[in-house]
C-alpha cells in the first residue's frame, strides 16, 4: 500500500517506483486482497479518524478485529483507544507475537501502554477496548471464541460493540456472517462494511 500519510515508517518513494519502470521493468507482481475494487485505498490517517469517531460513540466493551500483521491498523486502533479514555488489551496470539516483533525491531515506538487481559475484565465498560484476532472467521480465532463463549477471560454481551476493520477475504463470507449472527445473538452490536466505510480502506 503507498500510503501518502503512512503511521509507521517512511513514506514510499513513489518516483523511484516510476523510475525502475523508466528503465525498462515492464510488471510489477504484488498481492492485493482488494486489487478488484474501483478507486484507491485511503489513508490510514483517514481511518484513524473514522475510528476515533465511531469508538467516541460507543459505550460498553469495544472489541476490534483485523490483521495482526497490519502494524499501522494497531497503532490507529490503539490511538483511537487513548484518545476516549479506553486501555487497551491483546487478545490472541498473533497480535502478542507481532506486536512484540515489532517492537523488538523498532517499529511501534510510541504504542499505547498495554493491559492484560485479565487487568481488563477488572475495569468499567467504557474503559475497554479489546484488539482481537479473528477479523476472517478463523474458528480457532480470539473473537470466535467469545462469539462461542468459551474464551477464558473476555466475554462480551449486550451494549458491547466489535468492530471489523478489514475486508472480507472473498472465499470467507461464510465463516465471518456466522460470526456476525453469533456476536449479534450475544446482544453485541456489529460494525462492518458500509456502515464503517471511512475505516473499510
Amino acid at each position: 500500500k503507498l500510503d501518502p500519510e503512512p503511521l509507521i515508517g517512511e513514506a514510499n518513494d513513489e518516483p523511484a517506483f516510476l523510475n525502475i519502470g523508466d528503465d525498462g521493468v515492464l510488471e510489477l507482481v504484488c498481492e492485493s486482497t482488494n486489487a478488484l475494487v474501483q478507486g484507491h485505498s485511503g489513508s490510514e490517517a483517514d481511518v484513524q479518524k473514522g475510528l476515533t469517531e465511531l469508538i467516541g460513540t460507543l459505550k460498553g466493551k469495544v472489541a476490534v478485529t483485523g490483521f495482526a500483521s497490519n502494524l499501522a491498523r494497531l497503532q490507529s486502533v490503539a490511538e483511537a483507544a487513548r484518545e476516549h479514555g479506553r486501555e487497551v488489551a491483546l487478545v490472541g496470539r498473533s497480535m502478542h507475537r507481532i506486536t512484540g516483533a515489532a517492537r523488538e525491531t523498532g517499529y511501534m515506538k510510541h504504542f499505547p501502554r498495554l493491559i492484560g487481559e485479565e487487568e481488563a475484565a477488572q475495569l468499567p465498560s467504557d474503559r475497554v477496548l479489546y484488539l482481537c484476532t479473528g477479523s476472517q472467521g478463523e474458528p480457532r480465532a480470539a473473537l470466535a471464541r467469545i462469539a462461542r463463549g468459551d474464551h477464558p477471560s473476555v466475554q462480551l454481551g449486550s451494549g458491547d460493540a466489535v468492530i471489523f476493520s478489514s475486508r472480507i477475504i472473498p472465499g470467507n463470507d461464510i465463516a465471518i456472517h456466522e460470526l456476525h449472527n453469533q456476536l449479534s445473538k450475544l446482544g453485541v452490536e456489529v460494525h462492518v462494511g458500509e456502515a464503517v466505510t471511512t475505516i473499510d480502506a
